[in-house]
C-alpha cells in the first residue's frame, strides 16, 4: 500500500491526532486501532531501546535504524524527532535523506544545544536562532521535491521568554519550515499566544505529566493547532501494563486471572500477520 504523504495529510484534515511510537510493535498497534499517522519519540525510543532518559544518549545511527524498521512495518506516514539533527548543516543533511531512504515522511529538528534533553526536563539550553534557521534550510535542501515535511521546534520559551519563542517560530517559518513546533506552552494563555503571532501550519506536543496542559483535541483546533501529538502515552501504558503484569506473576505465581488484561494469542499473532505469512510461505512450496 502507497504510504499517504504528510503534506496530503494535513490539507486534507482540520487536525491530525499523532501517536508517539518507539518500535515496530507500537507502531503496527496504532495503525491497527486507526491512527493515520505516528511519530517516532525519541525520549520513548531512548527509554525502550537503551533504557536511559532523553538527555541526548541515543545516537542518530540508533535512530535510523528504528526508522528504517518501523517504515518497513506500517502503512501510515511516519514523522522521526531528529533531535538537533546530530550536528550540524552537514549532519542534519545526511539525516534527512536516509529518513527519505528509509520511507519516513517527516523530521522534528528543534534548536537545542547538544547532548538535548527533554523538552519538559530542567536543564536544556539552545543554540542561536539564525544557526538552527541554517539547519532548516539545509534539511529543506536535502529533501529537494520529495514529499517530506521538515517540523521546526524551539525550546526558547521556558528559557529565554515568550517573546523570544515566537520570534523563533517567526525566523524558522522564514527559513522554510512545514510546520512550526514551540515546545512547552505553560497554559492556555500562551498556547493562544503562539497561535496568534507563529505562522502556521502550528504542532503542540502533550507529555502527560508535563508543562503543557492536557486538553480536548477540540480545544487546541480552536486554538489554530493543526497536529497533536501524544508523544509518550504509549510507552507510559505499556510500561504500567508490563509493571502490573510482572507483579501479578511474581505475587501469584500464575498468569491465570490476569485474561482480560492481556492480548490474547490468537489476537496477537493476528496483528503480527501470522496467517499471511504461512500462506506465503506455503504458496511457494505448492509451486
Amino acid at each position: 500500500m502507497e504510504v499517504e504523504n504528510l503534506n496530503a495529510l494535513i490539507r486534507n484534515h482540520k487536525i491530525i491526532l499523532s501517536a508517539g511510537v518507539y518500535d515496530v510493535l507500537s507502531a503496527k498497534i496504532a495503525e491497527s486501532v486507526g491512527f493515520r499517522t505516528v511519530v517516532l519519540s525519541g525520549y520513548a525510543a531512548s527509554a525502550s531501546y537503551l533504557g536511559e532518559p532523553d538527555i541526548g544518549i541515543l545516537t542518530q545511527t540508533e535512530t535510523l535504524d528504528l526508522a528504517r524498521r518501523i517504515c518497513r512495518a506500517v502503512s501510515i506516514p511516519v514523522m522521526v524527532d531528529g533531535d538537533t539533527g546530530y550536528g550540524g548543516v552537514l549532519n542534519v543533511a545526511r539525516m534527512v535523506e536516509e529518513l527519505i531512504s528509509c520511507g519516513a515522511m517527516g523530521i522534528l529538528l528543534e534548536d537545542q544545544t547538544w547532548p538535548k534533553r527533554c523538552g519538559h526536563m530542567r536543564g536544556k539550553s539552545v543554540i542561536s536562532a539564525e544557526e538552527h534557521a541554517a539547519k532548516i534550510r539545509a534539511a529543506k535542501a536535502a529533501k529537494d521535491d520529495k514529499p517530506f515535511v521538515v517540523v521546526a521546534r524551539t525550546d526558547a520559551l521556558e528559557l529565554l521568554g515568550l517573546d523570544e519563542a515566537i520570534r523563533r517560530g517567526k525566523l524558522y517559518k522564514e527559513a522554510g519550515a512545514d510546520l512550526i513546533f514551540v515546545e512547552g506552552p505553560r497554559n492556555r494563555e500562551e498556547l493562544e499566544a503562539i497561535s496568534r503571532e507563529v505562522p502556521g501550519p502550528l504542532v503542540v506536543n502533550i507529555i502527560e505529566g508535563g508543562l503543557t496542559p492536557v486538553l480536548p483535541l477540540e480545544e487546541y483546533h480552536r486554538m489554530g493547532f493543526i497536529s497533536v501529538g501524544y508523544v509518550l502515552t504509549g510507552v507510559f501504558a505499556a510500561a504500567m501494563a508490563l509493571k502490573k503484569a510482572y507483579s501479578y506473576l511474581l505475587e501469584k505465581g500464575t498468569s491465570a486471572g490476569m485474561e482480560s488484561e492481556i492480548m490474547s494469542f490468537s489476537e496477537f499473532t493476528g496483528l503480527l500477520g501470522l496467517e499471511e505469512k504461512l500462506f506465503e510461505d506455503e504458496s511457494f512450496k505448492d509451486l
